[in-house]
């Protein structure tokens, strides 16, 4: 089980978050919403061990991340908004350089997200879903504990956001855990729960139908 507890974060004057604690058991995914400039970035770079929060705790199987901050990489992987590949170097490389594995990656991973035809391509080559595609492989090819998302499928077509759903139910199924940031009406049906950041704070969202999420996105979520 992963714990947020108590987490707040403020730039200068600005509180962007103000004791937000939620939970997460394996085999769950919780989706987080808020309009443009919640927060909703800032607690994923949090719980990912890339942004120090000035108040609360973060526990992640038993152990305080804040305290022990060498486990983030072995317990989290992260799939940023901005994709962090390496440009120069190949699709295999830079996979390896990522996943801490040397070599041709696992059959599941090159099929999952189709980078058989691919691997051999400079990361500079790539248009802009395929090297979201190639993030997201990066970030769970060492199959972590926990996967932390940011907005995962922008950039790609109905096609290849149906091949990432459909890795991230599978990925839930074998108890992994997703948090992910999300303005997308499927990946918030699929979760388990749903939150909304609004003025820093962290509410349920007791009616996730799409009727009521609409109503939110229109009102600023």
């Amino acid at each position: 089980m992963i714990n947020v507890n108590e987490i707040s974060k403020s730039y200068g004057k600005k509180q962007i978050l103000k004791s937000v604690s939620f939970s997460a058991s394996p085999g769950e995914q919780i989706s987080i919403i808020g309009s443009n400039g919640c927060g909703k970035s800032t607690l994923i770079k949090i719980m990912a061990g890339l942004i120090k929060p000035n108040n609360g705790n973060l526990e992640y199987f038993n152990v305080n991340m804040l305290k022990h901050r060498a486990s983030f990489s072995k317990i989290c992987n992260y799939v940023p908004q901005d994709d962090p590949l390496l440009p120069e170097l190949t699709v295999e490389d830079n996979l390896s350089v990522w996943s801490g594995k040397l070599g041709h990656p696992e059959k599941w991973l090159e099929e999952m997200f189709e980078l058989d035809e691919i691997l051999k391509t400079r990361v500079s080559k790539l248009s802009g879903g395929m090297r979201r595609r190639v993030s997201i492989a990066c970030a769970v090819a060492s199959k972590p504990k926990l996967l932390l998302m940011d907005e995962p499928v922008s950039a790609q077509d109905i096609y290849y956001q149906k091949k990432i759903h459909s890795y991230m139910k599978s990925y839930t199924s074998q108890k992994g855990i997703i948090i992910l940031a999300t303005h997308d009406f499927n990946e918030i049906a699929m979760s388990d729960r749903c939150y909304i950041i609004s003025e820093g704070t962290l509410k349920l969202i007791e009616d996730k139908s799409f009727e009521n999420i609409n109503k939110l996105f229109e009102k600023g979520a």
